[in-house]
């Protein structure tokens, strides 16, 4: 099991550093390093045959059936193109499986190590974007950065675009909170960093979404400290810690100017969708506006993965959306009212399964999972899964939630075919994992 531990931890370092490769490294290359990671995870799957891992699932002939309707309609009804048509089968069903397979290989001790090399990561991370955000629009540091009305950029770090802070930054304030309600499971040095990373990154991100969650996953942590009734502590330290060092990092000029450009973008915003309530009505809107223009589509829909960046620059050169740019929107575009609902259900009963088996485990004290589902949460219902980044964050955060209510076990040495299947009935099966969420 440990080779697949490695392929995982691998996985992680190619969602972290997959836009770097694609902007500085190897542009040459910027097309092919989309799918950096499918090739893994097609080799996990393999993998994990060998090791007798169970694929057993509710969602696993679901996802397949749908797969296989929506291709057929692409080919028969859409735009004909196969390479389209394969990059919405990568998009929308290749990694699905993937999620179950996840807390059969890693357990919660394993997630809480991924937790702690991501404190790690924020650092360098957060001064990238400090960087970026201080250079000019055309420099190196900012190549296919979103320029800003403000003369500046949205800093992506090392991702090719936002969305990678947006999901990486409430991903790490999980494992944070996590770590002040469950004391010395980090050193306290290695938190005060990364509490500072995510204060800068945040500043400096211009992205009301990256603040907003950010500040679910705090309101979880809170309600988990309330509910639990312990914790507590730990909550307050963190609080002391981040009003002390908000005045100290808003002196600083470059916090104090993102922060400033951060409170402009809320006022311009609020000035069209009407503060808070609008910007929940935005939300709202990408779930229930598909909806409302679901009669425009075709029965048959316009063909799978036609309405991704990718498949616009494979088709006129240019990314850019041909339909809707929210992903339900997309879905319904690509698949048709019948299809595209089928998929959007499918998409909920997802979410669902997975805040529920975290919320199972939040009941045997174990608050890590909802923490984890908190920052991925709304990616796996309705993220923009074809962008490869969003899709990443959406599939790993769900995989790593089920292995966060995981209980590690004593392995007494490594698995082999034989030894696998004499332990297919005892507790350390990993197929209940799978069986659990099934």
């Amino acid at each position: 099991m440990n080779n697949l531990r490695t392929l995982l931890w691998i996985y992680l370092w190619l969602l972290l550093l997959e836009g770097a490769f694609r902007k500085w490294i190897i542009p040459s290359m910027d097309a092919p390093l989309l799918v950096i990671r499918d090739p893994l995870v097609i080799w996990i799957y393999i993998q994990a045959f060998r090791y007798r891992l169970s694929f057993n699932n509710t969602f696993f002939v679901p996802n397949l059936v749908l797969a296989v309707a929506t291709a057929l309609l692409a080919a028969f009804f859409g735009e004909g193109n196969m390479v389209v048509t394969a990059y919405g089968l990568r998009t929308d069903y290749l990694q699905v499986p993937f999620i179950f397979l996840i807390p059969q290989i890693l357990n919660r001790e394993d997630v809480i190590a991924m937790g702690r090399f991501l404190f790690y990561m924020s650092i360098p991370i957060a001064v990238l974007m400090v960087l970026q955000f201080r250079s000019p629009p055309d420099s190196f540091w900012n190549k296919g950065a979103l320029t800003t009305h403000y003369g500046t950029v949205r800093p992506s770090g090392p991702f090719s675009f936002i969305s990678g802070p947006v999901a990486l930054f409430p991903l790490i304030s999980a494992f944070l909170f996590f770590g002040y309600i469950q004391t010395r499971t980090y050193k306290i040095w290695l938190m005060t960093a990364a509490t500072l990373a995510i204060l800068i990154a945040s500043a400096c991100s211009g992205s009301r979404s990256c603040v907003a969650s950010v500040g679910l996953v705090a309101v979880v942590a809170t309600l988990g400290v309330v509910m639990r009734g312990k914790g507590g502590a730990g909550l307050v330290v963190a609080a002391a810690l981040i009003a002390l060092a908000i005045p100290l990092l808003t002196s600083m000029s470059v916090v104090g100017d993102g922060t400033d450009q951060l409170e402009k973008r809320f006022h311009d915003a609020a000035k069209i969708e009407g503060n808070t309530p609008g910007f929940f009505d935005r939300y709202l809107g990408s779930i229930t506006g598909p909806l409302a223009d679901i009669d425009e589509v075709p029965i048959w829909g316009n063909g799978l993965g036609i309405d991704t960046n990718a498949a616009a620059s494979m088709l006129h050169g240019e990314r850019e959306f041909i339909g809707p740019e929210d992903e339900w929107g997309r879905l319904i575009f690509e698949c048709g009212p019948i299809f595209g609902l089928l998929l959007c259900i499918f998409r909920i009963a997802l979410t669902v399964a997975v805040a529920r088996r975290a919320f199972e485990a939040f009941h045997r004290d174990n608050i890590l999972p909802m923490l984890i589902f908190a920052a991925c949460g709304l990616l796996i219902l309705n993220g923009q899964w074809g962008v490869p980044t969003t899709l990443g964050f959406a599939i790993f955060g769900a995989g790593l939630t089920l292995a966060a209510c995981e209980e590690p076990v004593e392995e007494e040495e490594e698995y082999d075919h034989e030894e696998h299947h004499d332990h297919a009935e005892g507790e350390s099966n990993p197929s209940q994992a799978a069986d659990r969420v099934g």
